[in-house]
C-alpha cells in the first residue's frame, strides 16, 4: 500500500470520484477488483471507501449491475417467469405455487381498487407475517399503493398516530390485536373499511375448520369431528392435528376465554369484515397496474424507538429490489425451489424486504412461521429442515440446546442468517461445530444493517466469512469509518459506521430534522447514511462492530459501550446470555450492571461463577468500566423481533433502586 493520503488530497480526490458517471464508476470498480487480485499493481490510498478491497470476492456481474427498472410486484414476476410450478409459499401445510401465488395478488389487487384504494393510498397492516400479510403487499404494491406496517405490540395511543399521520381508508388487523385497535377506532377518522385476518384463515381443511372449533370452544362439534378424522387420516397427520388442537387450546387459555370472546364480538362490527370473504367475492375487472417511477413509495415502517424516539421510515421499491438483487449477485448458493423459513416478524425492514420480497424473487419457498419465541422456531426447524433461514441469537440458542435437534441431521442446511443482536464469539465457534458435527456446510453468517438502509447492508456469506466480524458490503453498497467531525479514517481505526448503496431510504415522514442527522452528504457528494455505531475493519474490508454511540453508558465522565462488556461476559462457558444496562447513581450519574442469564442446572454454582465473572472483567476492562454488580436472571425480556430489550430492564430496575431508597 502506498502513502497514505493527505487530508486535502484526499477530499480532492473523493470529489472527483464523486463526478464520476455511472459508466465510469463501473470501469473504476473492476480497475479495483483487478488490483485487489494482485492482477494489477498499483497504488493504495488506505482508505476503506475508495480502495473497496471487498470486490475481490465478487464476480464481474455483481460489480457492473444495474438496477431493474421495475417495481417490487414486476420484479417478483419477472423474475419467476420460468418459475411458476414451483412452490412459492408454505404455510401449516397448505403450499401455493408461484402460478396461484400470482393469481391471488392480482385477485386481491382488484378487490383493493373496487374498495377505492388508489395509487398513493397507504393501507396500514397490524400483523405477523400470514400468507395474507405478503399477498396483500404485493397487491399494493401492483396498483401504486403504499403498506405501513405497525409492531403489533402497539398500544391504542400508538395504533392511532401510526394510522391518522398516514390517512390510511383501509387498515388490515390481525384478529389477536383487534381488542387494542378497536380502543382507538373512534379516533382515527379517515378507517372506512377493516379487514380482519385469523392467523388460521390459510390454513388447509381439516385445520381450519378445527381451529374455529376449538377456538369457539364448541366441543360437541370438535369430538365428532375428530371421531371422523380418525378413521380418515394417516397416523401421522392425526397428531398432526392433535397437536395442532393442544396449542390452540393452549393460546386460548393465554389470551384468557373472556379476550377471544371480545375479539368475536369485536369482529361482527359493520365496518370489520374478513380478509377470506373479501377474497372470495366474486369480480369481474381487472386491477390497473402502474408503471415503474423511480424513487415511487412502497412501504412505510418504523424504527423500534430502543434508542430514541421512533421514526417512520419510507422505503421505495428500488430499495426492496436492491435487497432482492444483492442476495442475488452474491452467487452463494441460493437456487430455486430451496425453501428459506420465515420467521422474522413484517413490520420490521428485514421481515419486509429479506424474509418477504428477497426469498420470492429469487424462486425460493418461503415457509412463513407466524411466530414469536424461539421454541416455536425450533418447532419448525424440526419440522420443515429448510435449507436457508434468517434468525436471531436467542432462537439459535434454543435450537442447539433443544435435546431432539442433537439427534438430528442438520445437512439439509445451506444457510444461516443471524443478526439483530449481539452474538458472541463463543457462541459462534459452539453454532458452527454444532453444525459441522451434524452434517451442515453452513457457518453463522453475521450481519449488520439498519431499518434506514432497508435492513440489512454487511453481511457475511458461506466463505466469505470471518470469525467475530458482521461480513463485508453487499454488492452495489460503499462504506468507511468516519470521526466526529466527518473525516473519513484508515483502516484499523475505530469510527462510526457509514454506508451509502441503492438501499438508502427515501427519507423519514414528516421528519426532515431527524433525516438530516442520519443521511449527510460528503465531499465526494455522494449521501452517506450514518449509523449511530462504532466500527473498525481490516484491510479485506471485513466489519468488525465495538458498539452503539447512542447506547452508552456514561459513568463518572467516562463512555462505555454495552456490547463490549456483554462479549466479555460472554466468554464464560457458564453463560448463556448477558446484558450490560445502566442503573441510577449518586455518585457517578449512572453505573453499569450486568443481567446474565445462566446455562441449565448452573444456578446452584452461582457464587463461584459471580466471582469468575468478576475476576475475568478485571482482567479485561479498565477499572472505571466494571459493572458493579452481577444479577443472575432465569431469562431475559425480548423485543418482538428476539432482541434483548435491555430498555425494559433498566425501567424495572429504576423502579427497584427508587423503591430501595425509600
Amino acid at each position: 500500500m502506498g502513502d497514505i493520503m493527505k487530508k486535502e488530497e484526499l477530499n480532492n480526490y473523493k470529489k472527483k470520484i464523486g463526478e464520476l458517471s455511472l459508466e465510469e464508476q463501473k470501469l473504476r470498480r473492476l480497475y479495483l477488483r483487478k488490483l485487489s487480485l494482485g492482477e494489477i499493481q498499483g497504488p493504495g490510498t488506505g482508505y476503506l471507501s475508495i480502495d473497496k478491497p471487498w470486490l475481490k470476492y465478487y464476480s464481474e456481474e455483481a460489480i457492473t449491475s444495474d438496477l431493474p427498472e421495475m417495481t417490487a410486484y414486476q420484479y417478483m414476476c419477472h423474475e419467476n417467469v420460468d418459475n411458476l410450478s414451483t412452490k412459492a409459499i408454505s404455510y401449516f401445510e397448505k403450499e401455493i405455487s408461484f402460478k396461484k401465488y400470482i393469481k391471488k395478488i392480482n385477485r386481491m389487487a382488484r378487490k383493493l381498487q373496487n374498495m377505492g384504494v388508489k395509487e398513493g393510498d397507504v393501507v396500514t397492516v397490524m400483523s405477523v407475517c400470514n400468507p395474507e400479510v405478503e399477498i396483500l403487499f404485493y397487491a399494493l404494491n401492483k396498483i401504486g399503493a403504499v403498506i405501513n406496517l405497525i409492531d403489533v405490540r402497539s398500544d391504542s395511543r400508538a395504533i392511532k398516530k401510526y394510522v391518522n399521520e398516514v390517512k390510511s381508508d383501509v387498515v388490515m388487523v390481525m384478529d389477536n390485536f383487534l381488542p387494542e385497535f378497536d380502543k382507538a377506532m373512534e379516533e382515527m377518522p379517515t378507517v372506512k373499511k377493516v379487514m380482519t385476518v385469523s392467523p388460521f384463515d390459510s390454513v388447509p381443511f381439516p385445520f381450519n375448520k378445527i381451529a374455529k372449533l376449538a377456538n369457539d370452544k364448541d366441543d360437541k362439534e370438535l369430538s365428532k369431528m375428530m371421531n371422523d378424522l380418525s378413521n380418515k387420516e394417516k397416523k401421522s397427520s392425526f397428531k398432526d392435528i392433535k397437536n395442532f388442537i393442544k396449542k390452540i387450546r393452549e393460546t386460548r387459555k393465554k389470551k384468557n376465554s373472556q379476550v377471544c370472546d371480545e375479539i368475536n364480538s369485536i369482529k361482527k362490527k359493520n365496518k370489520y369484515i374478513s380478509f377470506s370473504k373479501i377474497m372470495n367475492k366474486l369480480t369481474f375487472t381487472k386491477a390497473k397496474e402502474v408503471q415503474y417511477k423511480k424513487d415511487s413509495l412502497a412501504v412505510l415502517v418504523h424504527t423500534g424507538g430502543t434508542t430514541g424516539i421512533a421514526k417512520t421510515v419510507k422505503l421505495s421499491n428500488d430499495n426492496l429490489n436492491a435487497m432482492a438483487l444483492q442476495y442475488k449477485l452474491l452467487d452463494a448458493g441460493y437456487n430455486k425451489g430451496d425453501t428459506f423459513l420465515n420467521g422474522i416478524v413484517p413490520f420490521v425492514a428485514y421481515g419486509v424486504a429479506v424474509t418477504i420480497h428477497m426469498p420470492m424473487c429469487l424462486g425460493i419457498t418461503n415457509i412463513i412461521a407466524p411466530i414469536l419465541s424461539p421454541e416455536e422456531f425450533t418447532e419448525f426447524m424440526i419440522k420443515y429442515k429448510p435449507n436457508h433461514m434468517a434468525t436471531i441469537p436467542s432462537y439459535v440458542n434454543n435450537f442447539i440446546a433443544d435435546k431432539r435437534t442433537a439427534k438430528m441431521d442438520w445437512s439439509c442446511i445451506k444457510h444461516v442468517g443471524i443478526g439483530g443482536d449481539s452474538f458472541s464469539l463463543e457462541k459462534e465457534i459452539e453454532f458452527n461445530n454444532f453444525l459441522k458435527t451434524h452434517g451442515s456446510i453452513a457457518v453463522a453468517e453475521k450481519g449488520y444493517g439498519m431499518t434506514e438502509l432497508s435492513s440489512s447492508a454487511v453481511s457475511c456469506m458461506g466463505k466469505i466469512s470471518k470469525l467475530s466480524s458482521l461480513g463485508i458490503p453487499l454488492p452495489m453498497n460503499n462504506m468507511g469509518m468516519f470521526d466526529e467531525d466527518g473525516n473519513e479514517l484508515q483502516y484499523g481505526n475505530e469510527g462510526e459506521i457509514c454506508i451509502s448503496g441503492k438501499t438508502e431510504m427515501l427519507g423519514y415522514l414528516n421528519n426532515e430534522e431527524e433525516e438530516k442527522l442520519v443521511i449527510k452528504k460528503h465531499i465526494d457528494g455522494v449521501k452517506w447514511v450514518h449509523s449511530g455505531d462504532l466500527g473498525v475493519t481490516d484491510e479485506d474490508g471485513f466489519l468488525y462492530l465495538k458498539g452503539r454511540i447512542k447506547r452508552m453508558i456514561i459513568h463518572g465522565g467516562f463512555k462505555l459501550y454495552p456490547q463490549l462488556m456483554e462479549g466479555i461476559i460472554s466468554k464464560n462457558s457458564n453463560i448463556n446470555n448477558c446484558c450490560i444496562i445502566s442503573i441510577p447513581s449518586k455518585e457517578f450519574g449512572s453505573s453499569p450492571e450486568a443481567h446474565v442469564v445462566l446455562k441449565e442446572d448452573k444456578i446452584k454454582e452461582w457464587k463461584k461463577i459471580k466471582e469468575e465473572l468478576i475476576e475475568l472483567c478485571k482482567e479485561e476492562l479498565p477499572e472505571y468500566s466494571q459493572p458493579v454488580d452481577f444479577i443472575v436472571e432465569e431469562e431475559l425480556p425480548l423485543t418482538v423481533v428476539g432482541k434483548v430489550d435491555y430498555k425494559k430492564l433498566e425501567r424495572k430496575r429504576k423502579i427497584e433502586i427508587e423503591n430501595e431508597n425509600k
